[in-house]
């Protein structure tokens, strides 16, 4: 029998600690997350078109009261991004409705309310606190 050469099998320290490290945060990041959008602009429906550079989900149309929701997984490299176009009476504009950066202040859920001079999203981590944006364009402009 053969005998097989020592250094097949050995696994460097630093190589040893970023499998760890990936094990360890593969959890959070692979976490399903999920994203809700709600109108809460009386008697106006408005329309929703989401996507991400993987995923078009299509365009929407949200009467008052209504919500468009889905899940999702964070790709391998933790670069996933999704956004949205706004269309309403009162303005529209572009927003990122997933990132990374927001995870943190949503653990995963992402609850956004669709409002007559803007976009709010909840988040959960600081006591349900709302982030709200401006429309990007004015009414005027559509």
């Amino acid at each position: 029998m053969k005998t097989l050469k020592q250094d097949m099998f050995v696994i460097s320290a630093p190589r040893i600690l970023l499998l760890m490290m990936l094990v360890a945060s593969s959890e959070a990041i692979f976490d399903k997350k999920n994203v809700t959008i709600r109108n809460e602009i009386p008697g106006e429906t408005i329309n929703i078109q989401c996507y991400s550079s993987e995923d078009n989900l299509g365009s929407h149309d949200l009467a008052y009261g209504a919500s468009y929701s889905w899940d999702f997984r964070v790709n391998i490299w933790a670069t996933t991004k999704f956004w949205c176009d706004f269309t309403t009476k009162h303005g529209s504009g572009n927003y990122g409705v997933y990132t990374r950066n927001l995870d943190e202040l949503c653990n995963g859920l992402f609850q956004w309310l669709v409002k007559e001079n803007g976009l709010c999203l909840i988040m959960n981590a600081l006591d349900d606190k709302l982030y709200c944006q401006h429309w990007k364009k004015s009414p005027s402009l559509l």
